[in-house]
């Protein structure tokens, strides 16, 4: 029979109340069999509330659990199966047991001219979570050198909290700063899928011309005029070079959640789910220039769409996710052992106005499987960071 890795979860304002509490829960499953008696890495997410204490956090679990290797990350709230805990002083950790010299424990400082070592020679990177501080300067070029030095290109992860003076993330030892996790063989069975949840206001377009954050012209035409008919504004204001005006002619029920671009290059990708987009912030229009500035350097031939965050959206999205990655695994006569959800925190609460929305889908929809995340201040999945969404990654 395959097993479950065992997990634990807890909230108080106490880190070592909270620790134990989680710790208890995972040595309570040592008494059923469908949970793994064995580990031999330990994943440990908490919220900003235990930044300072880190190191006390890895000693305390080395201590109690056996397991030597730890990777983690401090975020602003974690969740774990069926629960999100928001901004309360929580704790949610995982054991798992994966096959011998599988995985590998890296952490990088973000010193340039410090030597790299990922993966470690001798060692094929199939993929590998990450846990990155958003301080980091060079953060988007370094993911994209990771994600080349893996088989599959697949990285997932998030961007930590990054509190000033605190610890941020830890691998087998607390780090201030760079980027962490653990790569992992092909002989670790993992699968992951991105959630955006955006709803498109019109038909996708094409850069036609751009330079660094403004865009000009989108299908050989004003870029602005092409948004304001996507958005079917009355054709005076679409004529307009008055700013307030578009701007207050703007359908505010429609897009209460946000106005963002998405942006993708090359031709457009197999697939269903937004994931093929990169979702930035629209910043800004120019109204006698007709120029629309983006929070991104898009290039002429890139495609994009126009669209907004909703709530309604995002559950159908993530129940999709959650659909596909158990398709899969039912096809391939797989198990679930356990899962990692890392998620923004601009979702949660304050987008669902329920922090318990997205794990209690999750268990509907995936089934009821060990699970721990946090909320982020971005996601990683392959090469990209993203922005208002998640990342949903079993081990299979």
């Amino acid at each position: 029979m395959t097993t479950v890795f065992r997990y634990g979860h807890a909230s108080h304002p106490n880190w070592q109340t909270a620790l134990g509490l989680a710790l208890g829960d995972a040595q309570s499953q040592l008494q059923s069999a469908s949970y793994e008696q064995q580990a031999n890495l330990g994943i440990v997410y908490a919220s900003h509330h235990y930044a300072l204490e880190v190191d006390q956090m890895i000693e305390t679990l080395r201590l109690k659990t056996g397991v030597r290797d730890w990777v983690g990350a401090i975020g602003h709230g974690v969740c774990a199966t069926g629960i999100g805990y928001g901004d309360q002083a929580s704790v949610a950790l995982m054991l798992t047991h994966l096959p011998w010299n599988s995985y590998q424990i890296f952490a990088e400082p973000e010193e340039a001219d410090v030597e790299r070592h990922f993966p470690m020679e001798g060692f094929q990177a199939h993929c590998a979570l990450i846990h990155a501080d958003p301080s980091h300067p060079h953060l988007q070029e370094r993911l994209q050198e990771l994600a080349l030095d893996t088989n599959t290109g697949l990285l997932f992860g998030g961007i930590v909290h990054g509190e000033p003076g605190g610890f941020s993330h830890l691998a087998n030892e607390s780090l201030t700063a760079g980027l962490s996790g653990a790569a992992f063989s092909p002989r670790v069975g993992i699968r992951s899928r991105v959630s955006q949840g955006c709803t498109v206001l019109s038909r996708e377009h094409v850069i036609s011309e751009c330079s660094t954050h403004y865009i000009s012209a989108l299908d050989g035409k004003p870029a602005l005029d092409v948004l304001l008919d996507d958005l079917e504004l009355p054709a005076s204001v679409r004529a307009s070079r008055d700013g307030d005006e578009i701007l207050r002619a703007l359908p505010s029920s429609r897009l209460r959640d946000g106005l963002f671009v998405g942006l993708s290059a090359g031709e457009r990708k197999q697939g269903r789910g937004f994931g093929d987009y990169l979702v930035r912030n629209l910043i800004g229009i120019d109204p006698k220039n007709r120029i629309v500035a983006v929070a991104a350097s898009p290039d002429v031939g890139d495609r994009v769409v126009f669209c907004t965050r909703d709530a309604n959206a995002a559950r159908q999205d993530l129940i999709r996710v959650c659909t596909e990655l158990r398709e899969e695994v039912e096809e391939e006569g797989l198990q679930i052992r356990g899962a990692l959800y890392h998620s923004c925190v601009a979702r949660g609460a304050n987008l669902f106005g329920d922090g318990n929305v997205e794990p209690s889908l999750i268990r509907h929809n995936l089934g009821d499987v060990p699970l721990i995340g946090f909320q982020a201040n971005g996601e990683i999945f392959h090469d990209r960071i993203y922005s208002h969404s998640a990342v949903l990654t079993i081990f299979v």
